[in-house]
């Protein structure tokens, strides 16, 4: 079987012609071996490189590629089965870009359908798509802080579940936003087999009494500029006739305001609601409790249930966050994802942040909000202590901290 990789990459250091020469010469008598074929653009800065031949000698090829330190910042953009090769007379073609580049350019001599892929890719590369790193000096002036304590409550008595948090931070304004409440059982069981274990109605009616317990410990931690996030299953909503009263309860049993309370709802379970549960939204909102739309990118719905349900806040899933610092298509999600969130004027929070890399790359490209590893662990029946300082970096390129 045929690939064709396809990576972005970030020169380590000023790179000359007899330079660029170099890593052609370096390539070529591997490539002329093994039918290895492909093209390699520099345009002073970033090289992007197509890589076609076999699919195990081009996975291995690839991890050579990303040792070579003439070169850091590497993003896989794609990397998929090919019917025939775009550049099969090139073992490697080596072209420098000049300022006249731009948008549509190809060299004279080769001949690229226009809506094919690799078209596009080119193009948008001359034309400045991938570039997007922080430059040394930019890392050097790096700056964020946010703090925090750890807290201790106490277990909730007499129950078989406890709850717990996790903080959501704004790195841009180094302060915590909020906390999730997570669903904790006595015998270590993950929140979804607690809730499998109860069927139809019995299930609701758990889900529904389970946050009470959430919002009784939550109440605890919460300054009154912060807010609590609890999970609630689109049915459990439906099941209970008069959700806003029970959760305005709630909330003001625990002496919270109804804008302290974030009501998530997953992606996969809101495309198989109806009309009903449309309604009980807003009719939630119209009482000031905030609805977010977490995992969103798990499921199957998509950009049109962000055009229909519009929430108040939308929590990208982790499965779009991981290793998305060198990742071109998750990368490209994100961005639809951001503007479309700021076209629309509602928070995004960027969920499984683990790594340095991950944040790096996703504050450089806009996010402010951030839950993860890296700032913090879910901590029963409290808050861990949360230290996330940065105070200039000197290398992006594997950076690695988890919190």
């Amino acid at each position: 079987m045929i690939r064709q990789l396809v990576y972005r990459s970030r020169a380590s250091a000023q790179m000359s012609q007899v330079d660029l020469d170099k890593v052609t010469s370096d390539s070529l008598p591997f490539n002329l071996n093994n039918d290895v074929t492909g093209i390699l653009l520099f345009d002073g800065e970033y090289f992007f490189q197509v890589l076609e031949g076999e699919s195990n000698l081009i996975a291995g090829l690839y991890e050579h590629i990303q040792k070579d330190p003439r070169h850091g910042n590497i993003v896989k953009i794609t990397d998929n089965a090919i019917h025939q090769r775009d550049f099969g007379d090139w073992a490697l073609r080596t072209i420098k870009l000049d300022q006249k580049s731009g948008a549509y350019w190809l060299p004279s001599d080769l001949s690229l359908h226009r809506d094919s892929r690799i078209f596009g890719l080119l193009n948008g590369f001359a034309s400045g798509k991938w570039r997007m790193c922080l430059s040394n000096k930019d890392l050097k002036a790096l700056r964020a802080s946010v703090v925090q304590d750890e807290i201790n409550i106490a277990a909730y008595a007499q129950s078989d579940i406890q709850f717990a948090f996790q903080p959501i931070v704004d790195t841009h304004k180094g302060v915590i936003v909020s906390y999730e409440a997570l669903l904790r059982s006595n015998d270590g069981r993950f929140p979804e087999d607690v809730l499998d274990s109860f069927h139809g109605s019995e299930k609701y009616q758990f889900d529904l009494n389970s946050k009470a317990i959430a919002v009784a410990q939550g109440a605890q931690i919460l300054r009154p500029d912060q807010a609590l996030a609890i999970n609630l299953c689109p049915g459990a909503i439906t099941h209970c006739p008069d959700i806003t009263n029970y959760l305005l309860g709630l909330a003001s049993d625990n002496n919270l305001k109804p804008q302290q309370l974030i009501l998530e709802v997953t992606e996969s379970e809101i495309i198989e609601e109806g009309a009903l549960f449309f309604d009980a939204i807003e009719n939630l909102r119209s009482r000031g409790i905030r609805v977010a739309l977490d995992d969103f990118g798990a499921g199957y719905a998509g950009l049109s249930l962000l055009a229909d349900f519009l929430p108040d806040k939308i929590k990208l899933d982790r499965r779009i966050t991981t290793n998305i610092h060198e990742n071109g298509p998750r990368q490209a999600i994100f961005e639809a994802v951001f503007e479309f969130a700021n076209s629309m004027g509602i928070p995004l929070i960027v969920e499984g942040v683990e790594t340095m890399d991950e944040w790096l790359w996703l504050q450089h490209a806009g996010a402010q909000r951030f839950q993860g590893y890296l700032f913090a662990r879910p901590k029963l029946n409290g808050v861990e202590k949360l230290n996330f300082v940065v105070s200039g970096i000197n290398k992006a390129v594997n950076v690695r901290r988890v919190g």
